[in-house]
């Protein structure tokens, strides 16, 4: 009876996997066919962080870059420029030569203001006359000479590749480059990768089919295999270097894989030993989606490292905000990866399956813990915008992971009647890495330790002296946990407590100019919920992903919704906290949100803007499981035989928004 069963539901996922086929076929005919055979395009200017300028002007009237061209088929170069107080006879000399053989590959002279017309969103774009055929590896020269500049002064973009550029006006290992983007190549070499994505899906969607519809499996068995699958996925569709922050993530984790691999320190607090090989990658790598990137995944992935000798290089650390802990599942990856001696990519994209698997792990300990709400625990985790930072680099791996398990672990002891010792030094181990992380914004989440620890019968009269001794016990863990959190972010909070508001509209919001002014915050969280609050919301369900350059179809992000709204009022996982727990976490969630609104308003929000700058929807990701549990109502009922629909739903939806994920890439 069962095996007839099962062939009934064979029908229905043969033809779903079918439409899928259909549908990837369309996106590739309808949205990428046409731009793959665009040139590739690499971006080497640095794109959602800080530059700096060159100024080409009567003081400095040329300029020279001596660069490795790691492209093929070199086809163009564009620069990003403004130019002041430009004069009639002001020119510009520009020449792309050999810098060994002096072969000159590109001479143009123009005048600037010719130069400044041809702009298109502030760069402009120099052709090669004919491809540059064995352009890859060849040591370039850059040269502008700016002639009868007069008062004339031109603007160029900058910023520094530490490998690629070998010198500057002369200046060798200053990695100084004016160069905006190269195109190279023809971006057809990249339909195999949407070929492969496209099985990939498949396979994932026949996969869910067969543990949801067909097997029936509850959501302890078949979310290890559907999030380790899916963030595989995203791992690929954005690659390194395209989750915020990223780089510099991946900077720390290269320290400490540093020292687990015993590799010596520079002796500078502001550099590190790399790999040349991973250097050259980082530098081939742009802040967001572009065909480079996926160019690079391809052709670098499965070969051995060829450049393996270390160099000292800047990096950027970033445990100012959180433990070295949250460090080590990345730094493993990249140990690995550096012992086998596998490729630059290879080794960054085994540092983010490390951090996947440790976030997967975490999150399914979680679900197997918590009594109820099983279900929006792993749908939580596995939006687009989950693992976007939990198949990454980025600390978010390790800390919302953590974070999810604590919640889990606190809903679990407040129905456990006997407590172990070992469990309650867990909890305190579990609340000093809360208090340590992401500046103390996730703080108000220890609230959830109350229940789970104090029940309603010690404040009986004959159990007073086990109040008193809990209520100190509190009151030292939080004065301990305050002291921690103060020790640990000092230096952050000197920079929120100097004096604001000298610097006029530029200078930043500090915690004294807000304490002069107190409705000014009401002012301003106000505007931040009516002005960004649906953007907040779009984020949170993964509608803005990448370094915030990719937006989800609307539809989709009502899709989900949808389904976090329906499987929270789960016939047997829904979420059993009566009105003081309801009350309980609104609370965690007002609290920890308005840290974390704080937290940027004090250190990024300029004071020329009325509402919070900076804020995005996946730093409320930690809260999403409360959050969701608080809109569990007796209107909606959901049997559990309708769970599955429900999940496959979410996965097609998935699928579809990786498919507009590979969409815009064709189109980057």
């Amino acid at each position: 009876m069962e095996k007839r069963t099962n062939r009934k539901l064979l029908c229905p996922g043969i033809i779903l996997i079918l439409f899928l086929a259909v549908i990837c076929a369309l996106v590739y005919k309808a949205q990428i066919r046409e731009s793959l055979r665009q040139p590739i395009e690499y971006t080497m200017m640095t794109e959602h962080k800080d530059t700096f300028e060159v100024v080409l002007s009567k003081g400095m009237t040329a300029i020279s870059e001596v660069f490795v061209c790691k492209v093929p088929e070199l086809k163009s170069f564009s620069i990003e420029l403004t130019g002041k107080n430009v004069v009639d006879e002001a020119e510009l000399v520009m020449t792309l030569a050999d810098a060994d053989t002096k072969e000159i590959y590109f001479q143009k002279k123009s005048s600037v203001r010719a130069v400044m017309d041809a702009r298109t969103g502030g760069r402009t774009e120099f052709r090669l006359d004919e491809p540059l055929r064995d352009s890859e590896e060849k040591e370039l020269v850059l040269t502008w000479q700016l002639k009868n500049a007069g008062t004339t002064a031109v603007h160029l973009t900058a910023n520094q590749k530490q490998a690629i550029v070998h010198s500057f006006n002369g200046m060798e290992d200053s990695g100084i480059n004016v160069i905006y983007t190269l195109s190279y190549g023809n971006s057809s070499c990249l339909t195999v990768l949407y070929v492969l994505l496209c099985a990939g899906l498949l396979l994932f969607a026949a996969l869910c089919y067969w543990m949801l519809i067909v097997r029936r499996m509850r959501v302890e068995k078949f979310f290890l295999p559907m999030a380790l699958f899916l963030g595989l996925i995203l791992q690929c569709v954005i690659t390194v270097g395209g989750v915020p922050d990223e780089p510099g993530h991946l900077d720390t984790a290269y320290k400490y894989s540093n020292k687990i691999l015993f590799v010596e320190d520079t002796g500078d607090p502001d550099t590190i030993y790399k790999r040349r090989c991973d250097v050259e990658m980082s530098d081939m790598l742009a802040n967001g989606l572009e065909s480079n990137s996926y160019y690079q995944l391809m052709t670098d992935t499965f070969h051995r490292a060829e450049d393996t000798e270390l160099m000292e290089v800047s990096y950027t650390d970033s445990t100012n905000l959180a433990s070295w802990i949250v460090y080590i599942p990345s730094a493993l990856g990249l140990s690995v990866g550096r012992l086998l001696g596998l490729s630059a990519m290879f080794t960054f994209q085994i540092a983010r399956i490390f951090n996947l698997i440790c976030f997967v792990f975490l999150v399914w300990a979680g679900i197997r813990m918590i009594p109820f709400g099983k279900n929006i625990f792993a749908m939580t985790a596995v939006l687009p915008i989950a693992l976007q930072q939990g198949a990454s680099v980025s600390y978010d791996a390790v800390v919302n992971g953590i974070i999810l398990f604590f919640t889990a672990f606190c809903f679990y002891m407040k129905r456990k009647e006997k407590k172990e010792k070992r469990e309650i030094i867990f909890a305190g181990i579990l609340s000093v890495f809360i208090a340590v992380v992401k500046g103390g914004a996730y703080l108000p989440l220890l609230l959830l330790l109350i229940p789970a620890f104090v029940k309603g019968e010690i404040l009986k009269k004959q159990n007073r002296k086990k109040l008193f001794l809990y209520t100190g016990i509190i009151l030292c863990a939080a004065v301990l946990l305050t002291c921690v959190a103060l020790f640990k972010f000092m230096p952050v909070l000197r920079t929120f407590m100097e004096s604001g508001g000298q610097g006029g509209a530029d200078a930043t919001y500090t915690i004294p100019w807000l304490l002069k002014h107190p409705l000014q915050i009401v002012y301003l969280y106000w505007n931040t919920v009516m002005e960004q609050g649906a953007f907040l919301l779009q984020g949170l369900l993964g509608g803005v992903l990448s370094w915030l350059d990719f937006r989800m179809n609307w539809i989709f992000e009502l899709i989900f919704l949808i389904c976090l709204l329906l499987l929270v009022n789960l016939e047997g996982d829904r979420y059993e906290g009566g009105a003081k727990s309801r009350i309980l976490a609104a609370l965690v969630c007002v609290v920890s949100s308005g840290f974390i609104m704080m937290s940027m308003l004090t250190g990024y929000t300029k004071m020329s803007y009325d509402y919070i700058q900076g804020l995005q929807g996946r730093y409320f990701l930690p809260l999403a499981p409360l959050l969701v549990f608080l809109t569990a109502n007796r209107m909606v009922y959901v049997r559990r035989n309708q769970a599955a629909s429900v999940w496959m739903t979410m996965t097609v939806t998935e699928i579809f928004l990786i498919l507009q994920l590979a969409a815009m890439i064709g189109q980057a």
